[in-house]
């Protein structure tokens, strides 16, 4: 994801910016090691900083999703912010993935009851393989989502297998759609494909049906 350059403040175009998110998360979610990222908040008083001022307030009402729970797949792993790794090209950075079996929640994307698209990332044959079976869920299957007594349930509406190594970036900008963000209530679980390999990503996009 590229982000914006400080001194150029907020009026940096969005769209370009979505489109290098697009192509980088799916080279992010490959199998390799990774380390959550550091934010860099700019100095007070200036434009940005503005931009993020209530970010506070918004962490209080909308928190970080904190666990997970599939029960089809027995999956019950915490989820921690990961952000993007190193740069693969012009306009493109890989998005990394916990190094261990935990999920991991891309920065960028929605929080519990936001009515944004939750990304959410995790390995497919390395540090626990917490998504190894991702591709086994259906629509109907539900997926619970937890942020401290508060759980959001979500049920699978679409699973979609993309081919995405050795792939032109028109088309891995095309696969990238379902992980940017949108202000569409939903949930969108990424990992990699098959099993003993990384050539595909399997996407499942799941939709709140109840809170408890």
């Amino acid at each position: 994801m590229l982000r914006p350059n400080v001194r150029r403040g907020i009026a940096w175009s969005a769209s370009v910016a979505l489109i290098a998110l697009g192509a980088a998360i799916f080279a992010g979610v490959a199998d390799m090691p990774a380390a959550a990222s550091r934010r860099v908040l700019p100095a007070q008083g200036s434009q940005v900083s503005q931009e993020f001022a209530g970010l506070s307030s918004a962490a209080a009402v909308y928190p970080v999703p904190e666990r997970i729970w599939i029960d089809k797949l027995k999956v019950n792993a915490r989820i921690q912010p990961v952000g993007p790794g190193k740069r693969v090209g012009v306009g493109v950075v890989e998005w990394t993935a916990p190094n261990n079996q935990n999920v991991g929640w891309h920065d960028y994307s929605g929080r519990l009851g936001e009515g944004k698209n939750i990304v959410l990332n995790g390995h497919n044959n390395i540090y626990g393989s917490v998504f190894r079976k991702l591709y086994t869920l259906q629509p109907g299957d539900e997926i619970r989502l937890g942020a401290g007594d508060r759980q959001v349930i979500y049920r699978v509406r679409e699973v979609k297998i993309l081919r995405e190594r050795d792939q032109p970036l028109a088309v891995r900008i095309a696969n990238a759609q379902y992980i940017q963000p949108m202000n569409d209530d939903r949930l969108t679980l990424v990992s990699c494909w098959p099993e003993w390999s990384n050539t595909h990503r399997v996407i499942v996009i799941a939709h709140p049906v109840a809170e408890d």
